[in-house]
C-alpha cells in the first residue's frame, strides 16, 4: 500500500508546482504584483469574475430580474414529456454541480478566511449565475441530434464556434 501512496505523491510532486504557477499567474511576477489591488488577483480569477460581470451587464442582470420567474417555473408541478418535473431537474443539475470538492472548498475557505471568505463567495456566486446562464443557453442553442437523443454542452458549441472561426 505504501508503494501506491508513494506513486500518487510522485504525481503530485510534479503537478502541484505547475498548478501553483498557473493559478498564481501572473501574481508571481513582480511587475504585476506591484499593481494596486489587481496585482493580488490571479489571471484566472480576473477572467472568471470579469466574464461574470460582463454577462451580468449584457443580460440586464438576469440573476435578479428573472429570479421570481425562475422560482415560479421551479415549483410548477407540470411534468415534462420526458417524465421529470422542473424541481427534479433542478435537484439533478444541483447534484451534478455541487460535489464533495465544493463542500470541502467552502468549509476550508471559511476556516482559513473567516466571514470575509463567505462574502466573497457570495459575490462570485452572484456573478457566476450569469456565466452559468450563458453556458446553459449556449448548450440549448447548439444541441445536436444523435439518433433519438439531443446532446449538447460546451464541446458542441465550442466545436461550432471553432469551426466558424469565432473562437
Amino acid at each position: 500500500m505504501k508503494e501506491i501512496f508513494d506513486a500518487v505523491n510522485q504525481v503530485f510532486d510534479f503537478v502541484v508546482p505547475i498548478a501553483d504557477f498557473l493559478w498564481g499567474f501572473p501574481t508571481n511576477f513582480d511587475w504585476y504584483a506591484s499593481i494596486p489591488i489587481l496585482g493580488n488577483l490571479s489571471f484566472a480569477i480576473v477572467i472568471l469574475i470579469g466574464s461574470g460581470i460582463f454577462f451580468s451587464i449584457k443580460t440586464g442582470f438576469i440573476q435578479v430580474t428573472h429570479f421570481r420567474k425562475g422560482l415560479r417555473i421551479l415549483v410548477d408541478r407540470k411534468t415534462a414529456a420526458v417524465g421529470i418535473t422542473p424541481l427534479a431537474a433542478f435537484f439533478l443539475s444541483s447534484a451534478m454541480r455541487v460535489g464533495p470538492g465544493n463542500i470541502m472548498g467552502v468549509t476550508g475557505a471559511i476556516a482559513v478566511g473567516g466571514p470575509g471568505a463567505l462574502f466573497w463567495m457570495w459575490v462570485s456566486a452572484f456573478f457566476g449565475m450569469a456565466t452559468a446562464f450563458m453556458e446553459a443557453t449556449l448548450a440549448q442553442i447548439f444541441k445536436e441530434r444523435k439518433g433519438d437523443e439531443l446532446v449538447g454542452g460546451l464541446p458542441f458549441y465550442g466545436k461550432r464556434s471553432w469551426a466558424t472561426g469565432h473562437g
